[in-house]
């Protein structure tokens, strides 16, 4: 292992973890700070296009970080990040197009609890 900065492969010691759980590293050399094999942090995209697509039904953002198991705020956050993405002219009720498909009964008995 290496430092990046002045690429000294001797006095690397361990200096604790990131937020994410990766061994963060010290160069005693130029004092440089680094993580050698960084983990990513946040939600997987597809968990993201679930929440689009759950708020595109009509869903409340709190019923949909119930149902994904994540914070509402951040429910918005990427409702918030995808607006530049959606269509202008979307559908005036795509809760009643859920409806008639049947698949929106077990998310709406959830709501009522």
């Amino acid at each position: 292992m290496s430092c990046p900065r002045c690429f000294a492969k001797t006095d690397q010691i361990k200096h604790g973890f990131t937020a994410a759980g990766s061994q963060r590293m010290h160069c005693k050399k130029c004092g440089c700070r680094y993580t050698p094999n960084p983990q990513e942090q946040g939600y997987d995209e597809e968990v993201r296009h679930q929440a689009l697509a759950l708020h595109l039904e009509g869903l409340s953002l709190r019923l949909i970080g119930r149902l994904l198991a994540v914070n509402h705020q951040t429910v918005a956050n990427w409702i918030n990040a995808y607006a530049n993405y959606l269509p202008p002219d979307l559908p005036p009720s795509i809760l009643e197009l859920a409806a008639l498909d049947g698949n929106l009964a077990d998310i709406l008995a959830l709501e009522d609890e």
